[in-house]
């Protein structure tokens, strides 16, 4: 087959294709071009509408779960022991069998406030430790008696024991740190300082010769013409006087 027969069969398969209306799309490519693209009609598309965002929720508060609140107990008030009353003391009325002298303390070594007679009687209200003495009211002050000088004594034990004043502290020793025989005698004594007291008191055999103030520590004596003396030293104060300290002290005369 030459070109020229190849031509015209294929003019007159164009010509039978375009007499049946085929569609274009369905026409068979021409020999020799380009097969064609079919046209593809698009659609207008609709615009797309971004979605609507959620606004975002309000951020939810945490919930922390509360922690119990401890209740307190309320606590128990303690019941009060009743106070109890301190026995009252039926203070027994005492008698005197001989005269007797009410002092400031417990022993004949405090001074003298008053004194009872013989058959006189009044109130005890207190006791030493050892119930020797009893603390007793008198007009002036309450007092102490010797428990010896009443009448029908009892056991005092149940009355209260009643503090008291002490007395000075007795003097220790008493020397003789100088002694003159020539021309006047005379002697000088020394002793240690004590405490608690007001002063001194010095005797010689027995009889008071001076009495010193506090802190003294020195006496000077011009006793007679003697072979020996006793001295005695006692510290005071205002309730009492304390234990007397003798001593011996060579005289003079041989």
């Amino acid at each position: 087959m030459n070109k020229k027969t190849f031509l015209v069969a294929g003019l007159a398969l164009l010509h039978l294709l375009t007499s049946c209306a085929l569609p274009q799309g369905l026409l068979p490519p021409t020999p020799g071009y380009p097969p064609q693209t079919p046209k593809v009609e698009t659609l207008p598309s609709a615009t797309s509408t971004a979605a609507p965002t959620n606004p975002p929720l309000p951020a939810t508060a945490t919930a922390t779960a509360a922690l119990p609140t401890q209740t307190t107990l309320p606590t128990e008030t303690p019941l009060l022991s009743p106070t109890l009353s301190p026995t009252p003391i039926d203070f027994p009325t005492i008698a005197f069998k001989t005269n007797a002298n009410c002092r400031l303390g417990p022993s004949t070594n405090y001074n003298q406030v008053t004194n009872f007679i013989t058959n006189r009687s009044t109130i005890a209200e207190g006791r030493n430790r050892d119930s020797s003495w009893l603390w007793v009211k008198s007009q002036i002050q309450n007092c102490w008696v010797n428990a010896s000088t009443i009448k029908d004594p009892i056991d005092f034990s149940f009355l209260p024991e009643i503090p008291f004043m002490p007395l000075p502290e007795a003097p220790s020793r008493l020397t003789v740190a100088e002694l003159i025989c020539t021309g006047r005698i005379s002697i000088i004594l020394r002793w240690p300082n004590v405490t608690g007291e007001t002063g001194y008191r010095i005797y010689r055999n027995g009889i008071q010769l001076a009495e010193s103030k506090a802190e003294t520590t020195e006496y000077i004596d011009y006793p007679p013409l003697a072979s020996q003396y006793f001295y005695e030293i006692e510290s005071f104060n205002n309730v009492g006087v304390s234990v007397r300290y003798g001593q011996y002290v060579q005289g003079c005369q041989k």
